[in-house]
């Protein structure tokens, strides 16, 4: 399981799911750099999109490894953020794509140990937002429709899994825990010969105090929180082939190897890269 070779004729597919709701206009911290979480979150996934693109660049050009899609929810609706007619762009389209840039001083460390600034141009597919209400729901739904159409295509039957990120912040406003629970398993359920959909969930920072909680092995390891225990529930079990880089995640290199639930609780910027570059391990298995 989790084990099949990625190629153009057996491409895996990503999803991200985006709370543009209004509290995404708060405040976080990415090294000394202040931005709201819409524009961390925005940021953060143009960057990955950027690797998944740069991953299919070869002498002939752009091909097409990947399916990817980015589903923005806000006020009471869910929208396609990438613009496409079809609902998954493709890389070649995107690499092609006329887009706004942004250039971002970050700090890197060089091959002798010390840190050295440097100037990161990002293309924005993805432009950030944050207004009104927070439907989740809705999300979940386009992403169960999106999902369940790529997983019964002959074509896809072999494939690796898609994976679907959601990055929120805050409640849902258009359902309950039934609800959200429910969905969250429909998408669970779907799968290739290879394996289940994996549904992973990313509780942004919502202030200064309490610690972040990434891939927990137990609800205990959460606060007592009926939104906390929520996005437990929902969360997918993280794949055994998962597990070296979640406990490098965690800090526990030599830890006890368990069962990881694909969520963080209170992520900061710099937790968000991480739970990223853990779920899209699928692209290291590219022929």
């Amino acid at each position: 399981m989790y084990s099949a070779k990625i190629t153009r004729i057996t491409p895996t597919a990503f999803i991200f799911l985006i709370d543009q709701s209004g509290s995404m206009e708060e405040k976080m911290t990415f090294g000394q750099t202040t931005m709201t979480k819409a524009d961390a979150v925005a940021m953060v996934t143009n960057m990955l999109i950027r690797e998944l693109v740069n991953r299919c660049r070869r002498e002939e050009g752009t091909l097409d490894y990947f399916d990817i899609a980015a589903i923005g929810y806000s006020n009471d609706e869910a929208t396609m953020l990438l613009g496409t007619s079809e609902a998954f762009a493709k890389p070649s389209e995107l690499s092609m794509r006329p887009c706004r840039k942004r250039i971002f001083t970050r700090e890197r460390m060089l091959p002798d140990g010390t840190a050295a600034l440097a100037n990161d141009e990002v293309k924005y597919w993805i432009e950030p937002k944050s207004e009104g209400n927070t439907p989740m729901c809705a999300a979940l739904e386009q992403a169960l429709l999106l999902a369940g159409r790529w997983c019964r295509r002959p074509a896809n039957v072999a494939s690796y899994p898609p994976t679907i990120f959601n990055i929120t912040d805050g409640e849902a406003s258009d359902g309950d825990y039934e609800r959200l629970t429910g969905l969250a398993e429909q998408i669970r359920a779907l799968g290739t010969e290879d394996g289940n959909v994996l549904l992973i969930n990313i509780n942004l920072a919502t202030g200064t105090h309490g610690g972040t909680v990434v891939f927990p092995s137990s609800p205990n390891e959460l606060p007592v929180s009926r939104y906390t225990r929520l996005l437990y529930d929902m969360s997918s079990v993280m794949p055994e082939e998962y597990t070296e880089a979640v406990l490098r995640v965690r800090g526990e290199e030599n830890g006890t190897r368990g069962s990881f639930r694909g969520m963080s609780y209170n992520t900061s910027i710099a937790d968000l890269v991480s739970m990223l570059n853990v779920g899209s391990r699928s692209i290291n298995k590219m022929l």
